[in-house]
C-alpha cells in the first residue's frame, strides 16, 4: 500500500484554536464557514484538494483567521461565553487495485475510490491518503457543532443537531 498525507497544517490548527473563545455568529456558505468571534476577528473554514497520483482527489479541511466581514450570520448562543473545547478528526481516501472491489456494470479494470474513517479502510486498498477531513467544536452548555468535508467536491457540511453530532461522534470512535 502507498500512503500519503493531506492533513490539517499547522496554521489550520492555529486558526481552529482559536474557536475556543466566544463566538458571536457564524455564517454558513456551500464551500465554506466563517465563524465571527466576540473579539472581532474571524475564522474562515473551507476544503483544501490534493491530486493523489492522478487517481483521485483528498480533501482536508483548511482554516485561517481574517478580520470580521462586519456580518454576524446566525448567532451562537451555544458558544457565546467560550471555553470551548476543539477535537479534531481524522479521515482516508483510498482507491482499490483495479478488479479489486466490483460492482454491477463495471469493467475488470475499473478502479474504485472510497472515503470514510481509518476504520472503513480495506485492507486491499492499494493508495491511501490520510487527511483531517472533520472537527467538532463542543461548548461548556454541552452543545456541539459538527464541520466537515461534504460529499461534493470542496463543499462542507455543518451540523448543529446534537442526535447527529453524537452519532458522528460515535462512529469516529471518540467516548464522551
Amino acid at each position: 500500500m502507498r500512503e500519503y498525507r493531506f492533513q490539517a497544517t499547522n496554521d489550520t490548527m492555529e486558526a481552529l484554536r482559536t474557536l475556543r473563545g466566544a463566538w458571536r455568529g457564524l455564517s454558513v456558505a456551500e464551500h465554506d464557514v466563517t465563524i465571527i468571534l466576540q473579539s472581532g476577528a474571524a475564522v474562515r473554514v473551507s476544503v483544501d484538494t490534493a491530486d493523489v497520483e492522478g487517481l483521485f482527489d483528498a480533501y482536508r479541511l483548511s482554516a485561517e483567521v481574517a478580520s470580521s466581514p462586519g456580518v454576524y450570520g446566525v448567532p451562537a448562543e451555544d458558544f457565546i461565553s467560550g471555553n470551548n473545547d476543539i477535537v479534531l478528526f481524522t479521515g482516508v481516501t483510498w482507491s482499490e487495485a483495479p478488479g479489486a472491489a466490483r460492482a454491477e456494470g463495471m469493467s475488470e479494470q475499473a478502479t474504485m475510490h472510497f472515503s470514510g474513517h481509518p476504520g472503513q479502510l480495506s485492507e486491499t486498498a492499494e493508495v491511501v491518503c490520510i487527511t483531517t477531513d472533520a472537527f467538532v467544536v463542543a461548548s461548556t452548555v454541552g452543545r456541539g457543532l459538527l464541520i466537515r468535508t461534504g460529499l461534493r467536491p470542496g463543499s462542507l457540511e455543518v451540523e448543529r443537531d446534537q442526535d447527529k453530532v453524537r452519532a458522528f461522534l460515535v462512529e469516529r470512535g471518540y467516548d464522551q
